[in-house]
């Protein structure tokens, strides 16, 4: 499977994800608290490479991993890439996240890509995608596995090919906007789901915003690589009450369609509501944080 294609797609899935993650007004206040909480923590933390120039962009990376530690085997790695909408964020909020894979014997990375309006959507998929190549070509030195990466435009030219990641672990769809009623909270009315994915054509001027249709207009078999991921994790839960479950299955269908030998592993777990992993591993719930270090083991 080309990159180009490969890397937007992928994006595309974070993007769905992050866009669950709208607040409302009346939450500001305590994302200010919760910001000064996450400023503090992260200027505690020694053992992290902060602020790595990881593109011709000067975008930056933070790197977590055991400073003193002696290399003697490398670590399996993830690179955590979050939420916001498109336009809110940035790797500070994660540090919890970071910290908590380090001392799970992981090597973790966690990039800032640039965000809306400031950036389109090209301009966002380029920092993921470079993101990843510089963790490939550069994790060694910090003890971790090129081999053994796990990933938490529609581009003009073409790229060199990205590694092959060892798993990718996505929570809680919306993997197209078709299926998302998010617009309709927000308006208090009936409105048709696909104005929504129209608007956000518009917005980011692409015609690829959901990860369903990119797969979608693909050919029966046409992806002989399985989407150069080794496993995909696919996690859903009983009390997700921003998305259906449709969402994640129609994915998953159109995936096995177009690629006969992709690796998906479908997660149904009873009990949580839709941000309860990452919004549990920020306040130090431990339910959440084993639950999370479980999907990491599959």
């Amino acid at each position: 499977m080309k990159s180009i294609i490969f890397i937007k797609f992928l994006f595309l899935l974070v993007l769905a994800l992050s866009f669950c993650n709208a607040k409302s007004i009346s939450n500001y206040i305590n994302d200010l608290k919760e910001r000064k909480r996450d400023i503090e923590f992260y200027l505690k933390v020694t053992d992290i490479e902060r602020d790595i120039t990881f593109n011709d962009k000067k975008r930056t990376l933070d790197v977590y991993y055991k400073k003193e530690e002696e290399i003697e085997e490398l670590k399996p790695v993830v690179i955590f890439i979050y939420g916001g909408t498109w336009h809110e964020g940035d790797k500070v909020k994660f540090t919890k996240v970071g910290s908590l894979l380090k001392d799970n014997d992981y090597i973790s990375v966690i990039p800032n890509y640039i965000l809306f309006p400031i950036g389109g959507f090209e301009d966002m998929v380029n920092d993921i995608y470079t993101s990843i190549q510089w963790t490939y070509e550069n994790i060694e030195k910090y003890g971790g596995d090129p081999k053994r990466i796990i990933f938490m435009k529609n581009l003009r030219k073409e790229l060199e090919p990205l590694p092959e990641l060892e798993k990718v672990i996505l929570l809680s769809g919306p993997y197209d906007f078709d299926d998302y009623s998010k617009l309709k909270n927000y308006l208090g009315k009936d409105i048709e789901n696909s104005l929504l994915e129209q608007f956000v054509k518009v917005l980011f001027r692409t015609k690829d915003v959901s990860p369903y249709d990119i797969v979608k207009a693909m050919g029966d078999n046409s992806v002989d690589d399985g989407f150069n991921v080794k496993k995909f994790i696919l996690y859903y839960t009983s009390k997700d009450d921003k998305i259906p479950e449709i969402s994640v299955h129609k994915l998953m269908n159109q995936m096995k369609r177009v690629s006969e030998n992709v690796n998906i592993e479908y997660i149904y777990r009873e009990g949580f509501t839709h941000d309860a992993i990452t919004s549990g591993m920020r306040n130090d719930k431990q339910e959440q944080i084993d639950y999370f270090l479980y999907l990491l083991e599959l």
